[in-house]
Protein backbone atom coordinates (compact mmCIF):
# COMPACT_ATOMS: atom_id res chain seq x y z
CA UNK A 1 0.00 0.00 0.00
CA UNK A 2 1.13 3.60 -0.63
CA UNK A 3 0.55 4.97 2.69
CA UNK A 4 3.28 2.69 4.29
CA UNK A 5 5.98 2.23 2.05
CA UNK A 6 9.07 4.45 3.41
CA UNK A 7 8.94 8.01 1.51
CA UNK A 8 11.93 8.46 -0.85
CA UNK A 9 11.49 12.09 -0.80
CA UNK A 10 10.24 14.96 0.91
CA UNK A 11 8.65 15.98 -2.17
CA UNK A 12 5.69 13.20 -1.58
CA UNK A 13 4.53 15.11 1.41
CA UNK A 14 3.60 18.15 -1.02
CA UNK A 15 2.47 15.91 -3.56
CA UNK A 16 0.31 14.50 -0.65
CA UNK A 17 -1.29 18.15 -0.39
CA UNK A 18 -1.55 18.33 -4.14
CA UNK A 19 -3.57 15.07 -4.80
CA UNK A 20 -6.14 16.72 -3.23
CA UNK A 21 -7.06 19.11 -5.77
CA UNK A 22 -10.39 19.05 -6.97
CA UNK A 23 -12.96 20.05 -10.02
CA UNK A 24 -14.76 22.69 -9.18
CA UNK A 25 -18.19 21.33 -10.21
CA UNK A 26 -17.59 18.50 -7.53
CA UNK A 27 -16.85 20.56 -4.67
CA UNK A 28 -18.10 19.31 -1.45
CA UNK A 29 -18.02 20.41 2.17
CA UNK A 30 -17.76 18.72 5.48
CA UNK A 31 -18.37 19.82 8.96
CA UNK A 32 -16.92 18.12 12.36
CA UNK A 33 -18.94 19.02 15.55
CA UNK A 34 -17.64 18.48 19.41
CA UNK A 35 -19.98 18.48 22.15
CA UNK A 36 -19.71 18.22 26.04
CA UNK A 37 -21.80 15.25 27.55
CA UNK A 38 -23.27 15.54 30.85
CA UNK A 39 -25.13 12.96 33.14
CA UNK A 40 -27.99 14.08 35.39
CA UNK A 41 -25.89 16.07 37.98
CA UNK A 42 -24.52 17.98 35.20
CA UNK A 43 -21.28 16.62 35.52
CA UNK A 44 -19.04 15.70 32.32
CA UNK A 45 -19.56 11.67 31.46
CA UNK A 46 -16.70 8.88 32.70
CA UNK A 47 -15.19 6.81 29.89
CA UNK A 48 -16.37 3.70 31.81
CA UNK A 49 -19.67 2.72 33.84
CA UNK A 50 -23.39 2.43 33.39
CA UNK A 51 -23.85 6.07 32.20
CA UNK A 52 -20.95 6.81 30.52
CA UNK A 53 -18.77 7.22 26.69
CA UNK A 54 -18.24 3.75 26.49
CA UNK A 55 -22.08 3.19 27.09
CA UNK A 56 -23.02 5.93 25.10
CA UNK A 57 -20.77 4.84 21.66
CA UNK A 58 -21.64 1.00 22.50
CA UNK A 59 -25.69 2.07 22.05
CA UNK A 60 -25.16 4.27 19.96
CA UNK A 61 -23.73 1.02 17.67
CA UNK A 62 -26.18 -1.39 18.55
CA UNK A 63 -29.18 0.50 17.66
CA UNK A 64 -27.98 3.18 15.03
CA UNK A 65 -25.80 0.77 12.79
CA UNK A 66 -22.60 2.30 13.48
CA UNK A 67 -19.30 0.24 13.26
CA UNK A 68 -17.33 0.27 16.74
CA UNK A 69 -13.12 1.26 16.22
CA UNK A 70 -11.21 -0.66 18.55
CA UNK A 71 -7.74 0.34 20.79
CA UNK A 72 -6.90 -2.02 23.15
CA UNK A 73 -10.66 -3.38 23.41
CA UNK A 74 -11.47 0.09 24.41
CA UNK A 75 -14.12 1.19 21.89
CA UNK A 76 -12.85 4.93 21.08
CA UNK A 77 -14.65 5.80 17.75
CA UNK A 78 -17.97 4.78 15.74
CA UNK A 79 -17.46 4.44 11.92
CA UNK A 80 -19.82 4.08 8.87
CA UNK A 81 -19.15 5.47 5.20
CA UNK A 82 -17.93 8.89 5.59
CA UNK A 83 -18.62 9.99 8.53
CA UNK A 84 -17.26 8.72 12.25
CA UNK A 85 -17.93 9.60 15.91
CA UNK A 86 -14.90 9.70 17.79
CA UNK A 87 -13.55 11.54 21.41
CA UNK A 88 -11.48 14.29 22.90
CA UNK A 89 -9.12 13.53 25.44
CA UNK A 90 -11.56 14.85 28.19
CA UNK A 91 -14.76 12.57 26.33
CA UNK A 92 -16.16 15.67 24.03
CA UNK A 93 -18.52 14.26 21.83
CA UNK A 94 -17.26 14.55 18.15
CA UNK A 95 -19.33 14.17 15.14
CA UNK A 96 -17.35 14.24 11.39
CA UNK A 97 -20.00 14.44 9.20
CA UNK A 98 -20.03 13.32 5.58
CA UNK A 99 -18.44 15.66 3.06
CA UNK A 100 -21.87 17.20 0.97
CA UNK A 101 -22.70 19.73 -1.92
CA UNK A 102 -25.38 21.63 0.53
CA UNK A 103 -25.96 22.64 3.22
CA UNK A 104 -29.37 20.99 3.07
CA UNK A 105 -28.07 17.59 3.01
CA UNK A 106 -25.58 18.67 6.07
CA UNK A 107 -28.55 19.59 8.08
CA UNK A 108 -29.98 16.37 7.03
CA UNK A 109 -26.51 14.75 8.58
CA UNK A 110 -27.00 16.66 11.75
CA UNK A 111 -30.62 16.25 12.76
CA UNK A 112 -30.37 12.69 12.24
CA UNK A 113 -27.08 12.23 14.29
CA UNK A 114 -28.86 14.43 17.07
CA UNK A 115 -31.94 12.39 17.19
CA UNK A 116 -29.98 9.04 17.75
CA UNK A 117 -28.06 10.34 20.49
CA UNK A 118 -31.18 11.63 22.01
CA UNK A 119 -32.52 8.29 21.66
CA UNK A 120 -29.58 6.99 23.35
CA UNK A 121 -29.45 9.50 26.15
CA UNK A 122 -32.57 10.15 27.10
CA UNK A 123 -33.00 6.85 28.42
CA UNK A 124 -29.27 7.02 30.35
CA UNK A 125 -29.92 10.82 31.70
CA UNK A 126 -27.28 12.22 28.94
CA UNK A 127 -27.64 15.40 27.32
CA UNK A 128 -25.26 17.32 25.21
CA UNK A 129 -23.98 20.66 25.74
CA UNK A 130 -23.23 23.19 22.93
CA UNK A 131 -20.57 25.66 24.52
CA UNK A 132 -17.33 26.58 23.13
CA UNK A 133 -15.11 25.78 26.53
CA UNK A 134 -16.30 23.20 29.88
CA UNK A 135 -16.84 27.07 31.98
CA UNK A 136 -17.36 24.92 35.63
CA UNK A 137 -14.68 22.15 35.81
CA UNK A 138 -11.03 22.51 35.81
CA UNK A 139 -8.76 20.75 33.74
CA UNK A 140 -7.66 18.13 36.90
CA UNK A 141 -11.52 17.48 37.78
CA UNK A 142 -12.61 16.27 33.97
CA UNK A 143 -12.32 12.75 32.86
CA UNK A 144 -9.46 11.09 30.21
CA UNK A 145 -10.06 9.20 27.39
CA UNK A 146 -8.24 5.58 27.12
CA UNK A 147 -6.42 7.17 23.72
CA UNK A 148 -2.96 6.66 23.52
CA UNK A 149 -1.83 9.49 21.12
CA UNK A 150 -3.60 11.70 24.21
CA UNK A 151 -1.84 9.97 26.86
CA UNK A 152 1.65 11.47 25.01
CA UNK A 153 0.31 14.75 24.74
CA UNK A 154 -0.63 15.12 28.18
CA UNK A 155 2.75 15.26 28.85
CA UNK A 156 4.45 17.30 26.14
CA UNK A 157 2.14 19.55 26.39
CA UNK A 158 2.86 21.31 29.33
CA UNK A 159 5.95 21.67 28.12
CA UNK A 160 5.57 24.14 25.89
CA UNK A 161 2.80 26.42 27.01
CA UNK A 162 0.32 27.28 29.41
CA UNK A 163 -3.14 26.19 27.93
CA UNK A 164 -2.18 22.88 26.39
CA UNK A 165 -4.20 20.84 28.50
CA UNK A 166 -6.96 23.05 28.82
CA UNK A 167 -7.10 22.78 24.65
CA UNK A 168 -7.49 19.20 25.29
CA UNK A 169 -9.48 18.49 28.22
CA UNK A 170 -12.13 21.84 28.40
CA UNK A 171 -12.57 22.88 24.42
CA UNK A 172 -15.42 22.25 22.14
CA UNK A 173 -15.14 23.65 18.75
CA UNK A 174 -16.97 23.42 14.78
CA UNK A 175 -15.37 23.14 12.05
CA UNK A 176 -15.94 23.40 8.01
CA UNK A 177 -13.35 21.24 5.58
CA UNK A 178 -13.40 23.19 1.94
CA UNK A 179 -12.19 21.63 -1.52
CA UNK A 180 -9.98 23.36 -3.84
CA UNK A 181 -9.21 22.86 -7.26
CA UNK A 182 -5.45 24.53 -7.70
CA UNK A 183 -2.43 25.67 -5.59
CA UNK A 184 -3.21 29.54 -6.54
CA UNK A 185 -6.97 28.72 -5.22
CA UNK A 186 -6.18 27.00 -1.82
CA UNK A 187 -3.66 29.77 -0.90
CA UNK A 188 -6.01 32.35 -1.47
CA UNK A 189 -8.40 30.54 0.31
CA UNK A 190 -5.40 29.99 3.15
CA UNK A 191 -4.94 33.34 3.23
CA UNK A 192 -9.03 34.56 3.45
CA UNK A 193 -9.59 32.24 6.33
CA UNK A 194 -6.47 33.66 8.01
CA UNK A 195 -7.63 37.33 7.35
CA UNK A 196 -11.55 36.01 8.46
CA UNK A 197 -10.48 34.93 11.60
CA UNK A 198 -11.38 37.81 14.07
CA UNK A 199 -14.70 37.70 11.98
CA UNK A 200 -15.51 34.75 12.69
CA UNK A 201 -14.31 34.17 16.10
CA UNK A 202 -16.38 36.93 17.03
CA UNK A 203 -19.53 35.50 15.11
CA UNK A 204 -19.35 31.94 17.31
CA UNK A 205 -17.85 33.75 20.41
CA UNK A 206 -19.32 31.15 23.00
CA UNK A 207 -16.91 30.17 25.82
CA UNK A 208 -16.42 33.47 28.57
CA UNK A 209 -16.18 31.50 31.39
CA UNK A 210 -13.13 29.61 32.47
CA UNK A 211 -12.92 27.47 35.73
CA UNK A 212 -16.24 28.79 37.57
CA UNK A 213 -15.76 32.35 36.58
CA UNK A 214 -16.17 35.22 34.20
CA UNK A 215 -12.36 34.95 32.03
CA UNK A 216 -12.64 38.16 30.50
CA UNK A 217 -13.39 36.87 26.95
CA UNK A 218 -16.10 36.60 24.85
CA UNK A 219 -14.16 33.36 23.88
CA UNK A 220 -11.66 32.03 25.77
CA UNK A 221 -11.47 29.23 23.89
CA UNK A 222 -9.76 30.93 20.91
CA UNK A 223 -7.95 33.15 22.77
CA UNK A 224 -5.77 30.18 24.39
CA UNK A 225 -4.50 28.94 21.34
CA UNK A 226 -2.46 32.25 21.88
CA UNK A 227 -0.54 29.73 24.53
CA UNK A 228 -0.92 26.37 23.75
CA UNK A 229 2.26 25.96 21.71
CA UNK A 230 4.10 28.52 19.40
CA UNK A 231 5.88 26.07 17.17
CA UNK A 232 2.86 24.28 15.99
CA UNK A 233 0.16 26.81 16.29
CA UNK A 234 1.87 29.78 14.77
CA UNK A 235 2.07 29.32 11.30
CA UNK A 236 3.83 32.97 10.70
CA UNK A 237 3.44 35.78 8.52
CA UNK A 238 3.61 33.59 5.01
CA UNK A 239 0.11 32.71 5.23
CA UNK A 240 -0.86 36.48 4.58
CA UNK A 241 1.48 36.64 1.74
CA UNK A 242 0.27 36.26 -1.64
CA UNK A 243 3.11 34.34 -2.88
CA UNK A 244 2.91 31.94 -0.27
CA UNK A 245 2.68 28.02 -2.29
CA UNK A 246 2.27 24.54 -0.92
CA UNK A 247 5.54 24.53 -0.47
CA UNK A 248 5.78 27.29 2.13
CA UNK A 249 3.48 25.36 4.43
CA UNK A 250 4.51 22.35 4.27
CA UNK A 251 8.19 23.38 4.58
CA UNK A 252 6.50 24.95 8.14
CA UNK A 253 4.70 21.58 9.12
CA UNK A 254 7.93 19.38 8.72
CA UNK A 255 10.16 21.58 10.71
CA UNK A 256 7.34 21.52 13.45
CA UNK A 257 8.65 18.77 16.68
CA UNK A 258 6.36 15.79 16.55
CA UNK A 259 5.02 14.49 19.09
CA UNK A 260 5.01 10.69 19.04
CA UNK A 261 6.11 8.00 16.25
CA UNK A 262 2.85 5.45 15.18
CA UNK A 263 4.26 2.08 16.50
CA UNK A 264 2.74 -1.54 16.07
CA UNK A 265 2.04 -3.73 18.90
CA UNK A 266 2.35 -7.39 19.01
CA UNK A 267 -1.52 -7.76 18.42
CA UNK A 268 -1.39 -5.97 15.50
CA UNK A 269 -2.72 -2.80 16.97
CA UNK A 270 -1.53 0.74 17.03
CA UNK A 271 0.42 2.54 19.87
CA UNK A 272 2.01 5.87 20.10
CA UNK A 273 5.93 5.83 21.17
CA UNK A 274 7.52 9.34 22.02
CA UNK A 275 10.91 10.78 20.80
CA UNK A 276 13.54 10.54 23.20
CA UNK A 277 14.29 14.32 22.36
CA UNK A 278 12.57 16.93 20.12
CA UNK A 279 12.42 15.99 16.60
CA UNK A 280 11.12 17.26 13.55
CA UNK A 281 9.94 15.50 10.87
CA UNK A 282 12.47 16.68 8.28
CA UNK A 283 14.77 14.71 10.61
CA UNK A 284 12.92 11.81 11.20
CA UNK A 285 13.42 11.65 7.52
CA UNK A 286 17.00 12.12 7.52
CA UNK A 287 17.74 9.88 10.57
CA UNK A 288 14.69 7.15 10.88
CA UNK A 289 13.85 5.65 14.01
CA UNK A 290 15.37 2.45 14.73
CA UNK A 291 15.90 1.43 11.87
CA UNK A 292 12.23 2.58 10.77
CA UNK A 293 11.78 4.82 7.64
CA UNK A 294 8.59 7.46 7.67
CA UNK A 295 5.46 6.54 5.63
CA UNK A 296 2.54 8.40 3.75
CA UNK A 297 0.86 7.64 6.66
CA UNK A 298 3.33 9.01 9.36
CA UNK A 299 3.06 12.10 7.49
CA UNK A 300 -0.55 12.29 7.38
CA UNK A 301 -0.67 11.62 10.97
CA UNK A 302 1.60 14.67 11.86
CA UNK A 303 0.39 16.94 9.22
CA UNK A 304 -2.73 16.26 11.68
CA UNK A 305 -0.38 17.55 14.99
CA UNK A 306 -0.37 21.39 13.82
CA UNK A 307 -3.25 23.90 14.90
CA UNK A 308 -3.16 26.53 12.87
CA UNK A 309 -6.82 28.49 12.57
CA UNK A 310 -6.44 27.30 9.02
CA UNK A 311 -5.13 23.92 8.36
CA UNK A 312 -4.18 22.08 4.88
CA UNK A 313 -4.35 18.90 4.38
CA UNK A 314 -5.56 17.11 1.21
CA UNK A 315 -8.50 20.33 1.75
CA UNK A 316 -8.84 23.35 4.04
CA UNK A 317 -10.05 23.14 7.60
CA UNK A 318 -11.65 26.13 9.00
CA UNK A 319 -11.25 25.48 12.80
CA UNK A 320 -11.70 28.94 14.80
CA UNK A 321 -14.99 28.77 15.95
CA UNK A 322 -16.42 27.90 19.06
CA UNK A 323 -19.12 25.23 19.11
CA UNK A 324 -22.66 26.78 19.38
CA UNK A 325 -26.33 26.01 19.82
CA UNK A 326 -27.83 22.99 16.84
CA UNK A 327 -30.12 25.35 15.39
CA UNK A 328 -26.84 27.64 14.14
CA UNK A 329 -24.69 24.92 13.56
CA UNK A 330 -25.45 25.07 9.64
CA UNK A 331 -24.50 28.64 9.44
CA UNK A 332 -20.65 27.82 9.52
CA UNK A 333 -20.47 25.40 6.73
CA UNK A 334 -22.65 28.18 4.75
CA UNK A 335 -20.79 30.64 5.38
CA UNK A 336 -18.00 28.98 4.28
CA UNK A 337 -19.52 27.92 1.10
CA UNK A 338 -20.91 31.21 0.08
CA UNK A 339 -17.63 33.11 0.90
CA UNK A 340 -15.01 30.54 -0.30
CA UNK A 341 -16.83 28.78 -3.47
CA UNK A 342 -17.74 31.59 -4.94
CA UNK A 343 -14.65 33.85 -6.28
CA UNK A 344 -16.35 37.08 -6.49
CA UNK A 345 -17.63 36.65 -2.95
CA UNK A 346 -13.56 35.63 -2.23
CA UNK A 347 -12.78 38.37 -3.98
CA UNK A 348 -14.66 41.14 -2.53
CA UNK A 349 -13.97 39.34 1.13
CA UNK A 350 -10.23 39.77 0.36
CA UNK A 351 -10.52 42.70 -0.32
CA UNK A 352 -12.98 44.14 2.53
CA UNK A 353 -10.31 42.02 5.07
CA UNK A 354 -7.30 44.69 3.96
CA UNK A 355 -5.83 41.31 1.97
CA UNK A 356 -1.97 42.81 1.55
CA UNK A 357 -2.14 45.67 3.91
CA UNK A 358 1.09 45.24 6.14
CA UNK A 359 0.19 47.82 8.45
CA UNK A 360 -2.94 45.61 10.06
CA UNK A 361 -1.91 43.94 13.20
CA UNK A 362 -3.18 40.96 12.73
CA UNK A 363 -2.81 38.93 16.09
CA UNK A 364 -3.76 42.11 18.11
CA UNK A 365 -6.77 41.95 16.04
CA UNK A 366 -7.90 38.72 16.63
CA UNK A 367 -7.24 38.60 20.30
CA UNK A 368 -9.55 42.08 20.56
CA UNK A 369 -11.72 40.07 18.85
CA UNK A 370 -11.64 36.99 21.39
CA UNK A 371 -12.27 39.72 24.36
CA UNK A 372 -14.89 41.73 22.91
CA UNK A 373 -16.49 40.14 19.91
CA UNK A 374 -18.17 42.36 17.69
CA UNK A 375 -16.95 45.39 19.47
CA UNK A 376 -13.34 45.16 18.40
CA UNK A 377 -12.27 47.57 16.21
CA UNK A 378 -10.98 46.87 13.21
CA UNK A 379 -8.36 49.59 11.72
CA UNK A 380 -11.20 52.03 12.67
CA UNK A 381 -14.07 50.19 11.74
CA UNK A 382 -16.11 48.35 14.11
CA UNK A 383 -15.88 44.97 13.91
CA UNK A 384 -19.24 44.64 13.54
CA UNK A 385 -19.86 46.65 10.18
CA UNK A 386 -17.33 44.47 9.16
CA UNK A 387 -19.21 40.78 10.25
CA UNK A 388 -22.49 42.35 8.61
CA UNK A 389 -20.81 43.30 4.84
CA UNK A 390 -19.08 39.67 5.31
CA UNK A 391 -22.32 38.36 5.78
CA UNK A 392 -24.38 40.11 3.09
CA UNK A 393 -21.30 39.18 0.48
CA UNK A 394 -21.66 35.55 1.84
CA UNK A 395 -25.38 35.78 1.03
CA UNK A 396 -24.53 37.00 -2.34
CA UNK A 397 -22.07 34.01 -3.53
CA UNK A 398 -24.83 31.20 -1.82
CA UNK A 399 -27.50 32.54 -4.03
CA UNK A 400 -25.03 33.05 -7.33
CA UNK A 401 -23.57 29.16 -6.48
CA UNK A 402 -27.53 28.09 -5.84
CA UNK A 403 -28.63 29.80 -9.39
CA UNK A 404 -25.63 28.26 -10.71
CA UNK A 405 -25.95 24.41 -10.03
CA UNK A 406 -29.91 24.42 -9.21
CA UNK A 407 -29.36 23.33 -5.58
CA UNK A 408 -29.21 24.42 -2.24
CA UNK A 409 -31.55 27.50 -3.26
CA UNK A 410 -32.19 27.57 0.54
CA UNK A 411 -28.38 27.28 2.08
CA UNK A 412 -28.70 31.45 2.69
CA UNK A 413 -31.61 31.01 5.02
CA UNK A 414 -29.00 29.27 7.77
CA UNK A 415 -27.23 33.22 8.08
CA UNK A 416 -30.58 34.44 9.42
CA UNK A 417 -28.95 33.71 13.06
CA UNK A 418 -25.26 35.20 12.71
CA UNK A 419 -27.46 38.40 10.99
CA UNK A 420 -29.75 38.64 13.78
CA UNK A 421 -26.51 38.79 16.33
CA UNK A 422 -25.18 41.09 14.13
CA UNK A 423 -28.02 43.83 14.15
CA UNK A 424 -28.42 43.73 18.09
CA UNK A 425 -31.77 41.00 17.64
CA UNK A 426 -30.52 38.21 18.98
CA UNK A 427 -28.22 37.88 21.99
CA UNK A 428 -24.78 36.81 21.25
CA UNK A 429 -23.73 33.22 21.83
CA UNK A 430 -21.48 34.14 25.27
CA UNK A 431 -24.12 36.24 26.92
CA UNK A 432 -26.84 33.35 26.60
CA UNK A 433 -24.15 31.81 28.76
CA UNK A 434 -23.43 34.31 30.62
CA UNK A 435 -26.72 35.04 31.68
CA UNK A 436 -27.73 31.24 32.26
CA UNK A 437 -24.45 30.42 34.48
CA UNK A 438 -25.25 33.94 35.89
CA UNK A 439 -28.67 32.36 37.15
CA UNK A 440 -27.55 28.60 37.67
CA UNK A 441 -23.94 27.40 38.37
CA UNK A 442 -24.43 23.91 36.40
CA UNK A 443 -23.40 22.75 33.35
CA UNK A 444 -27.59 21.24 33.49
CA UNK A 445 -28.00 25.46 32.41
CA UNK A 446 -26.23 25.18 29.39
CA UNK A 447 -27.78 21.43 28.72
CA UNK A 448 -29.68 20.98 25.09
CA UNK A 449 -32.22 19.27 26.93
CA UNK A 450 -34.14 16.63 24.95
Amino acid sequence: MADIKPLESLAECLDWVRSGQREPGVFKIGSEYERLAIDTLGHPLPYEGPVSIRTLLERLAERHGWQPYLENGNPIALLRPGASISLEPAGQFELSGAAFRTVAEMRRELTEHLAQVRDVGEELGVQLCHVGLNPLFPVDEVPWMPKGRYGVMRSYMPRVGRFGLHMMHLTCTVQTNLDFSSETEAMEMMRLGHLLSPVLIALFANSPWLNGRESGYATFRAHLWTDVDEARCNVQRFVFDRSASFADYVDWVLDVPMYFYDKVLPDGSHGYESPLEPTTFRQFFERGHEGRRPTLADWELHASTVFPDVRLKRYLEIRQTDIVPPDVLPALPALTKGLFYDETARKAALALLRDGDATVDRPLLRDAACETALHADFAGTPLRDVAREVLRLCRQGLDRLAAASGEDADASDALAPLEAIVAGERLPFYEEVRRKLGARRSLLSLADGW
